[in-house]
């Protein structure tokens, strides 16, 4: 049975993510909870976790608003871990500020590069701060995650240019009249620079009137990004705690 198959009560939905299982060899799936989730919540939730285990489920996400406490705790008794509170930021479109870097449309032979520089850059994500996790595991996804995105799941695949070199890059998806900072990052030897906040400002040159504004999402102890998105102008939307449940006999 797969991870999609094993999805069900009346009250949960656990979806696969065919990406992750792909790339891990192993079943990678997303629990959701609704709002109206009702009063057996409890018993349906260990359910599903013996569901997982009979599956052969490698690891289960969950994200909830961080104020629930009652369901997050819930999760942790049934073997969820907390692996970060992810805070969600929107600034309405508006016309670039101060955009000096070369910015543009990456090319098709500045992909590996850009996988290069997401595999040196990327730390604070919910995979590679999972310790159960290994390391190989979660780099293998954010490598594949890059060259997906590159390779036309993102509407634009921004890269900076210095002195004839991929600085940085913003891959930016678009959701109706959203865009959405999907990965960013900047190489380490162009840090300190300020051209995080000039990938932002190439995002809001790019996309122009056709957005109403741009989503993003970071660890709330990432404090240089969340200072990064404050400066630039984003307001906090959300706040959500993401956990993981990881099945130990399994391997990836």
């Amino acid at each position: 049975m797969t991870a999609a198959r094993a999805a069900a009560t009346a009250a949960l939905e656990c979806r696969e993510q065919a990406f992750e299982t792909g790339v891990a060899g192993a079943p990678v799936a997303k629990l959701i909870i609704p709002a109206d989730a009702g009063p057996n919540l409890a018993d349906d939730l260990i359910q599903l976790v013996e569901t997982w285990r009979k599956a052969g489920t490698w690891l289960v996400s969950c994200r909830m608003p961080a104020g629930c406490a009652d369901l997050i705790q819930l999760l942790e008794n049934n073997e969820f871990v907390p692996v970060e509170t992810l805070v969600t930021f929107y600034q309405a479109t508006r016309p670039p500020r101060g955009l000096t870097a070369e910015t543009g449309l990456a090319r098709p032979d500045e992909i590996e590069t850009c996988v290069d520089l997401a595999l040196s850059a990327f730390t604070y994500d919910r995979l590679h701060r999972d310790t159960r996790v290994p390391h190989a595991v979660a780099d293998a996804i954010r490598a594949e995650w890059v060259r997906n995105d590159m390779a036309g799941r993102a509407a634009a695949p921004l890269v900076a240019r210095m002195g004839g070199r991929v600085a940085g890059f913003n891959l930016c998806l678009q959701n109706g009249r959203t865009a959405v900072i999907d990965l960013i990052a900047v190489a380490s030897d162009f840090r300190r620079r300020g051209l995080a906040a000039q990938m932002i400002e190439a995002a809001f040159a790019h996309f122009g009137g056709t957005i109403d504004g741009i989503r993003v999402g970071t660890q709330e102890d990432n404090t240089a990004s969340v200072r990064l998105y404050e400066k630039a102008g984003f307001t906090v939307e959300t706040r959500e705690a993401t956990l993981h449940w990881i099945n130990p006999t399994v391997a990836p």
